[in-house]
């Protein structure tokens, strides 16, 4: 859950114009060190072993379809097309909430999917 948080925050944090320097560094930057922390806890409750060793889930359409909005509007939408310098610096903020939520609403969505059609499989 961490991981998705951070993940949408550094996603939103890219959307904030180039023009609006200043708090939107700021928030590059936690969200950077938060995606940081996030994997190295992550490695951690791993006990340090490669994170490729964890096992490897197989997803289904849902899944990979709210991934696939999740990635096509926090890597290509957000900061290419909505992170104009033309924006003012409270629509550019709007934006990078909007991608926050977006990204966050999708991989959360997706994640509910995943232990829910797990669960299931547990159960027969």
């Amino acid at each position: 859950m961490g991981l998705i948080l951070a993940l949408s925050v550094f996603c939103g944090a890219q959307t904030v114009a180039p023009a609006h320097k200043g708090p939107g560094d700021v928030v590059s930057i936690v969200a950077v060190v938060w995606l940081v922390a996030e994997l190295l806890r992550m490695s951690a409750a791993n006990r340090w072993r490669p994170l490729r060793s964890l096992p490897k889930p197989r997803w289904g359409v849902a899944e990979v379809a709210l991934i696939a909005v999740a990635v096509l509007v926090g890597g290509v939408i957000g900061p290419h097309l909505l992170a104009g310098d033309g924006n003012s610096a409270l629509a550019s903020w709007e934006f990078g909430a909007a991608v926050t939520v977006i990204v966050a609403v999708c991989l959360l969505a997706a994640k509910a999917s995943y232990r829910r059609r797990a669960s299931r499989m547990w159960q027969k």
